[in-house]
């Protein structure tokens, strides 16, 4: 009796295991492995999660970092959130992705998707990170002799590198970091320059960490000295293999910037406010040589610092160069000048000369009844009046 008991007794439990193990089955979570998300800043972001449709309803909740933020019930209206929604229409089909609307840098984290249905509940994980991509990079040289390199509204923090070419070895630079109220950063670096009597370009790189997406600012700097009666030639070579660009020639003279030509190689297009100064050769700029023509009159007027700037995908490429005029040119283009001058006053003198002869003229040579009257005139006052014997006066004597 004992061991009929105690046998029907281990029965008992082991059936009552089965059943509770039969009904824990269909409720053990299931997990995907997490799925790495890239979102761009300030842009929407979809975070997917999936799950295979049934015919109860469901209930979908996602957390950030073990916080909900958002929960959703299949037969019910969806929460009204200006800052992430659900697909409603697609959540029949399966379909539990998040959308992030306006994404920021506290919207990264570590995400989870819970998909609660009758019998079973599912999660699955994914991993946003965000970036502020480099969108803009500029170098330039300060009047100390240094150079300056900036990139602005990155995320994460950015590398900066500098390099030059030809290679120079050991380049001094300061580089600082900072980030604003958004959590951007700004990247910018000093470099003093080396001492070479040959042309170097200082080359600045900007690299971000998440997609190792790299930009690059270089600079060349240089000088030419122009003589009057020839033509000014200021050369500007594009990197190789660079397409797309757009080049830009800009002149400063006594720190006041001027315009000079926009030429855009997709469309063959250029915009030229110094066209009867300066022009390219269309040809040889779609192929990358961006030089300058201007014309031989009167160079000491092209005098001063004139920018080449190529633009195109990632890379800016700028050439300074600074174009002076030689003595002796400007020597004889004072000489020149002074002789203007002299010409000018030896023709206002004829001029003059001229004037007063033709008055002349007009007055005397071309009326000659005029002149016999003033002929005759002259004859007149010339004369002695002599009074007749008749009324001569007396000597005082008596007549004889």
């Amino acid at each position: 009796m004992l061991l009929r008991a105690f046998l029907n007794q281990s029965v008992s439990y082991t059936l009552a295991g089965l059943y509770t193990l039969l009904w824990i089955l269909p409720c053990v979570r299931s997990k995907t492995p997490d799925v790495d998300v890239m979102c761009i800043y300030s842009e929407d972001c979809i975070l997917p999660c999936s799950f295979t449709p049934t015919d109860d309803a469901v209930v979908i909740q996602w957390y950030q970092q073990e916080k909900l933020i958002y929960s959703f019930r299949q037969d019910e209206e969806e929460p009204d959130d200006s800052s992430m929604s659900l697909f409603t229409d697609e959540v029949s089909k399966g379909n539990a992705s998040l959308l992030l609307k306006d994404s920021s840098v506290q919207s990264r984290g570590r995400y989870k998707c819970v998909i609660n249905a009758t019998n079973a509940v599912k999660e699955s994980f994914v991993i946003l990170k965000v970036e502020a991509p480099i969108s803009r990079i500029s170098i330039e040289a300060s009047a100390t002799g240094q150079l300056q390199c900036s990139s602005h509204g990155l995320y994460p923090s950015p590398l900066l590198t500098w390099s030059t070419d030809p290679s120079t070895g050991n380049l001094q630079s300061r580089t600082r970091m900072s980030a604003d109220s958004n959590g951007l950063y700004s990247v910018e670096s000093t470099l003093q320059k080396v001492n070479k009597s040959s042309p170097i370009t200082y080359i600045c790189t900007v690299t971000s960490k998440y997609s190792s997406q790299s930009w690059k600012a270089s600079l060349l700097q240089t000088e030419m000295v122009g003589k009057n009666g020839q033509e000014l030639v200021i050369p500007c070579m594009a990197p190789k293999n660079l397409k797309n660009f757009t080049l830009t020639w800009t002149f400063t003279k006594k720190n006041k910037n001027k315009d000079i030509l926009t030429y855009h190689s997709q469309t063959h297009k250029v915009m030229n406010q110094w066209e009867e100064e300066a022009e390219l050769d269309l040809d040889k700029a779609q192929s990358g040589d961006g030089s300058l023509y201007l014309d031989d009159n009167e160079v000491s007027r092209h005098a001063g610092k004139y920018t080449c700037t190529f633009s195109g995908p990632r890379v800016t490429y700028i050439v300074q160069t600074s174009v002076t005029v030689s003595a002796s040119s400007a020597a004889a283009q004072k000489e020149q000048s002074n002789s203007k001058l002299w010409v000018l006053a030896v023709v206002v003198a004829a001029l003059a000369v001229l004037g007063v002869l033709y008055y002349l003229y007009r007055k005397y040579g071309g009326n000659p009844k005029a002149s016999e009257e003033d002929t005759e005139m002259q004859a007149v006052k010339g004369k002695t009046e002599e009074l007749p014997a008749e009324i001569r006066p007396l000597n005082g004597k008596g007549d004889s």
